[in-house]
């Protein structure tokens, strides 16, 4: 038998013969009450016992007191757990909510590009989800699930609900993939909206001098004739020449650049559809070349 063990046996001999003595000297002051004992001895056995049964109750109070204790330790676990079930509870609400109110933006925003469509087309287009993109902050390049079984056919023409996206190159049954304005493969032609013979066109690959490097996420465009009037703020809509329907918003002019040695006028275009995030689009037909 180990050391703690022995110690263990031994005070619990010591609180049971402890508890023994004080019953004892109960009953015996007990018995001297009933039969007239002297009041000297009835007193001084009540002088011994009486520190006796105080510690025997203080043993008993403690004991009480741990019982409750862990009564209540298993209570507050149990309440503990209960809020935790209700806090993920909570969680997943908000997380619902959160999804809810992002379905109800997407559509509201497949609705608003519904606006930028002619009634030729307006009947013909198809809602679908953004689901692969390039590398990089912005979508030069991405991924749409939607594909020749949806009605989508190459050049067909993206649009979010701020504007003007891309245009898709190729399809596979299921799926397409598209390009943004912000590729350098992509050419649009435009005009001003408040002036519709102000016209040009919009390509990355179009060289401009600013004396600065020029910012991402911004489109480069020139002018046909370097007398337009252009000036910052001015809108940019689809003209209708090429494959892209007319009327679609492209973005608003940043900063107008003259190139008096080639006389050109060229701009700098920030683009309305946020081409740093895209999740729902429209895409309708391609406008038909005779």
């Amino acid at each position: 038998m180990s050391r703690r063990k022995r110690k263990k046996k031994k005070t619990n001999t010591e609180v049971i013969a402890f508890i023994l003595i004080a019953i004892t000297l109960i009953v015996i002051i007990g018995i001297s009450s009933l039969r007239g004992t002297n009041n000297f001895i009835s007193s001084l056995i009540m002088d011994i016992s009486s520190p006796i049964s105080r510690g025997v109750n203080k043993v008993f109070t403690v004991a009480e007191k741990n019982i409750i204790g862990i009564m209540n330790y298993k209570k507050n676990l149990e309440i503990i757990d209960n809020m935790k079930k209700e806090n993920q509870e909570l969680r997943q609400k908000i997380i619902e909510i959160d999804l809810k109110r992002s379905e109800l933006e997407s559509l509201s925003n497949l609705r608003r590009a519904l606006n930028f469509v002619e009634d030729p087309y307006e009947k013909k287009y198809i809602g679908a989800k953004v689901v692969s993109r390039n590398d990089g902050n912005w979508y030069t390049s991405f991924t749409i699930a939607a594909g020749k079984s949806d009605g989508v056919t190459k050049n067909s023409i993206v649009v979010s609900g701020d504007g003007l996206v891309g245009i898709v190159y190729e399809v596979s049954n299921n799926y397409s993939k598209a390009m943004s304005i912000l590729n350098n493969k992509t050419a649009v032609s435009f005009e001003i909206l408040r002036k519709s013979e102000y016209t040009g066109v919009l390509s990355q690959n179009i060289s401009i001098d600013l004396g600065e490097e020029f910012e991402e996420g911004y489109l480069k465009g020139y002018l046909f004739d370097s007398k337009y009037e252009v000036v910052a703020g001015d809108v940019l809509i689809t003209s209708g020449v090429g494959l892209y329907p007319k009327g679609i918003p492209i973005g608003q002019v940043d900063k107008v650049i003259e190139d008096r040695n080639n006389l050109l006028k060229y701009i700098k275009v920030k683009p309305y559809a946020n081409l740093k995030k895209l999740d729902k689009v429209l895409v309708v037909p391609p406008r038909k070349i005779n």
